[in-house]
């Protein structure tokens, strides 16, 4: 069994080089959304984009929050996220130039790409039955380890 600052270092390594995942987010007629985004992590928040019409971002706007899942069936993150959404000028341009190598939408030379900023208040992440005992990592935004 992994302790939890193992844990925290494998999440962030996953968090630094990844760039798929999959959000949900909450409909209003409650209803979930799942869909899968590319991102990219700044140290801090998940940034991923999406067109500004689109469910998630009308769902993020909203409630202000949303779920991440990260991994496979054997190695599960699930970050629970402070969700906020703006346009291109409310992000960091090397993160948005970072964002435009990994996903087919570029909100530099699009008005109508909208920016899901997720910042992560809980992270759960687990391999084993030993580690599902007691999976989170994150609570209130600040690591338990």
């Amino acid at each position: 069994m992994r302790s939890k600052t193992e844990r925290k270092r494998h999440v962030l390594r996953m968090l630094e080089s990844g760039n798929k995942l999959w959000i949900a987010t909450a409909s209003e007629d409650e209803s979930a959304h799942l869909v899968p985004f590319s991102f990219v992590w700044d140290g801090e928040r998940i940034i991923a984009a999406t067109s500004e019409g689109s469910p998630a971002a009308r769902n993020a706007r909203r409630t202000g929050k949303a779920r991440v899942a990260l991994g496979t069936f054997g190695d599960v993150v699930l970050i629970d996220v402070h969700a906020t959404v703006t346009a291109y000028d409310g992000i960091d341009a090397a993160v948005a130039e970072r964002l435009a190598r990994v996903s087919a939408l570029d909100g530099r030379s699009s008005p109508s790409v909208a920016y899901l900023q997720l910042t992560p208040w809980r992270v759960q992440a687990w391999w084993s039955l030993q580690e599902l005992a007691r999976p989170t990592i994150m609570r209130s935004g600040r690591w338990v380890v």
